[in-house]
Formats: structure tokens, sequence, C-alpha cells
């Protein structure tokens, strides 16, 4: 499958682009090492003479040469970063067409970024380069940890783009970087931590439209009610938003007051009703923002029920830390360009996985998020033992199988965000109430109306 997806004309490129070309005929050229690479990616589990036999399985013996660990460490270093950076940056993008099921809602191509932070190997140059977490104990906290930041398709989870860097890098300086990934013709979704008013605004000068989630205390006044229950806003920087607070506060509506720098969104609020089968019921209030002004050709109900959709960038995330790294793992680097490599191969490896998936879906004509991405991984790693060359037709006749599709609507569950592994076996170390498990629930979303000034 990897040479399927990344064909050897693709890596020579990447590597000459790079300036990694070898001078000398070696044993472990830079196209070997670049494919070595992503192999260690997909064999997280193994050191490097197993990814190595794994990649060789089904080659020739005699063919194939028997390089010791420390010949495969050397040939990294030789490899580099480069490479890995640029392969990724041909492969990423949105993979989902129009003939591709849950990619668009009325013309709109839904995308999400978020971040995320993966633990790296405890060396010292990890730690002087990517820190450990921020709170302070008499002993070491924890691993290095470097933050990651991702634009992500929702319909099909491929990582449009990303960005990462050390634990100190914030996730909206990182968001800033991805706005050149953003198009027209996308809605972008966002959670609570980035409803600053310069990340709205550079967001929204991209072009892209918003549908983000803001903080409860954030100060949305009513500036034109809408028929459907919703209402136009003045979302500003922190200086006129000290002034439009004061001009409210006066019992000022209309006229605003001059000289403003605010951009005009509309506000949806809504409630969400988590029912479980005991009976038990949770209710919380949402409020979103969003560039999509027309009631009429953007239902405010369907808004805040495809909100829900920002969620697919954490099951993806799940997949990339999870699934394909392996639960509890750390990425095995010990040095800066190591990680940062390994990292460009978990990300390559992650979307080349996900463009077989939408591949498959998009054949079948069927959703893509009934297909496995575990069942396409272990496919994966059984086409590299095997150098299995029957191209994505049996890749896509594994994942199609009757017997690998999920259900077409999936159970609502909830599973509250709580420690599920304790640190300790014994009780008396256990926090009341830390181990969680998923509930099936029912969940209603109900518009909340305002015709007056919060």
């Amino acid at each position: 499958m990897l040479t399927r997806w990344v064909p050897p004309s693709l890596v020579d490129e990447v590597v000459h682009a790079a300036g990694r070309k070898e001078r000398r005929v070696r044993l472990l050229p830079a196209r070997v090492v670049v494919y070595f690479v992503l192999a260690m990616a997909l064999f997280t589990d193994c050191g490097y003479r197993g990814v190595w036999a794994a990649l060789t399985a089904g080659l020739p013996g005699t063919l194939v040469p028997d390089p010791s660990t420390a010949a495969l460490r050397q040939a990294r270093r030789r490899l580099g970063t480069a490479p890995l950076a640029l392969l990724f940056d041909r492969l990423r993008g949105p993979l989902g067409t129009a003939d591709t099921m849950g990619v668009f809602w009325r013309g709109l191509r839904l995308v999400a970024w978020d971040g995320t932070c993966l633990e790296v190997a405890d060396s010292g140059a990890n730690i002087a380069h990517f820190t450990r977490h921020g709170v302070r104990t008499t002993r070491p906290a924890g691993y290095p940890q470097v933050r990651l930041t991702a634009l992500v398709e929702c319909g099909t989870r491929a990582v449009i783009d990303a960005v990462f860097g050390p634990l100190r890098h914030k996730e909206l300086p990182q968001a800033h970087d991805l706005l050149p990934a953003l198009k027209p013709g996308m809605l972008l979704l966002a959670d609570r931590g980035y409803d600053g008013f310069e990340a709205i605004r550079d967001a929204a000068d991209t072009g892209a439209d918003l549908l983000w989630r803001v903080q409860a205390g954030r100060l949305l006044p009513v500036i034109h009610p809408l028929p459907d229950g919703t209402y136009l806003t003045l979302i500003a920087d922190r200086r006129s938003g000290d002034r439009l607070a004061k001009w409210l506060h006066r019992g000022r509506i209309t006229p605003l007051p001059p000289r403003l720098t605010a951009i005009t969104m509309r506000v949806i609020s809504y409630e969400v009703t988590v029912t479980d089968s005991g009976g038990t019921r949770r209710t919380s209030t949402v409020r979103l923002v969003t560039t999509l002004l027309d009631p009429n050709k953007h239902p405010a109900c369907e808004l805040a029920t495809l909100y829900h959709q920002r969620w697919e960038i954490e099951t993806a995330y799940y997949g990339l830390k999870v699934t394909l790294r392996g639960a509890d793992r750390v990425l095995r680097s010990h040095t800066v360009d190591g990680v940062e490599q390994e990292l460009y191969a978990l990300l390559t490896v992650f979307q080349v996985t996900r463009m077989a998936i939408t591949h498959a879906a998009t054949t079948a004509g069927i959703d893509p998020d009934r297909l496995s991405f575990t069942i396409a991984l272990r496919t994966a790693r059984h086409t590299v033992i095997r150098a299995d060359a029957s191209g994505p037709a049996r890749m896509a006749a594994i994942l199609t199988h009757t017997r690998n599709l999920a259900a077409p609507r999936r159970r609502s569950r909830t599973s509250p965000r709580c420690v599920k592994r304790t640190l300790s076996p014994y009780a008396y170390n256990k926090t009341r109430g830390s181990v969680g498990h998923k509930t099936t629930v029912t969940t209603t979303v109900t518009l909340l109306t305002r015709t007056a000034r919060p």
C-alpha cells in the first residue's frame, strides 16, 4: 500500500528537492531509508531490526542487505527531516470530492482545527528543546512533549495541514500558521479556545466561513434580532469591546459608537440535553458565532447539529496517537531532528491510510465513517510484510466487506472526561468517580431565542 500511494518517483523527487541524494552507492540509499522511516510509523512496537525485518520479509533474502541497528540509525541521520517534511507536504490536503458522502454541507467543506500533545523520549536534547509539562514538582513531571495543531477535513478525517513545536508554543499561534490552508468554500469549526477577536478576524479574512463556539462570559450584544430567534452581534477587539460595553451599560443600542473595530457575526444559542438509559438528564448551554448570516439559507437548527462534527478532529487524533502510534507509547527518537522526522512519518502514514479509506468509500458510495481505520492499518501492515502489490482494489475490498462495515447509524453515547486507567491499583489511592464508562444516551438540541440585549 505504501508504494501505491507513495510511489518511488515521489520519494526520489522529495529526496532530490531536499538535497539528500547519496553521492555514492550505498547498501541503504536515501529512497530505501524514506520507506524505512515510514515503516517505523507502521510498526511502532518494533526496534530498528524488527522494522527492517517487516519491511523486507516478502523480498528474496539473497537480494536484501542485513544492516545493523547502528547502520540504520546513521542512515536516518543522513536522511534528515527535510525529505519527510516535503513528502507530507505533497500528500496533505482535503481528500473528499463531490461524490464522497459526509464531506460537504450545503456546498461548504466541513473542516476543524484543534491542538494536542504527544510524548517524546526522555533524553537531554528533547528535554532542553521540547520541555516538560509546566507544573512544578519535586520530581521530573513525565515525558517531554511536543505540541501539534492540525486542520482536519471532518468528513474524511484527512490532515489538510499541521504544525508542531515545543510545548511552550501555544495553540493560537500555531493555528495562525495554518491560515494559508483555509480557502473559500470551507466551513471551519472550532471550540472555545479560539474565540479571540484576532483569531476570528484572521480566519474570516481567508474567505472561509466560521462556526465557532464562544465562552460563556463573552459579551455578545443583540444588534439585530433575526426571525429564527438568532441575532446579529459584534465581535470587537479589547479597546472597542470596552467602549461597546460602556455604551450598552448606559442603555444604548443604536446608533453604535463610532470607529469600532469589530466583525458582524450571527449568534446561535441552544441547549443540549443528554438523557441516559436510567433517566438521568444533564443539560448544558452552547453559544455559537458564525459568519453565515442568512437564516433562510443556513438554518440555525442545522448549524447547531452540524457543530458537533467538530469532534471528528478528536477522533482523528485518537487514530494518530492511539491506533497508529500505540496507546501510552512515546516517540522513540532521542534527538530533536529525529523527533521531527518521526512525527512527519506518522502524519504521512496517517494521511496515506486516510487516502486509502476515502478512495474505498467513494468508490463504494458509502460514508468514510463506516470504514475502520484499525482494519486499514492492519491491512497496510500485512501488505508491507508480504510485499503485496495488489493495489487499492484489494484494500477497498477488505475495507468494504460486510463484516468490516460499521452500522449506518451508530449509537449515541457519552463518555465523561475522567481517568479511565488509575495510576495505582490500591483502592485508597483511587479518586472517587474517576473511572468512567460509556453510556448510551438520547441527545436533544433545543434552540434558544433572544430578542433583547443580554
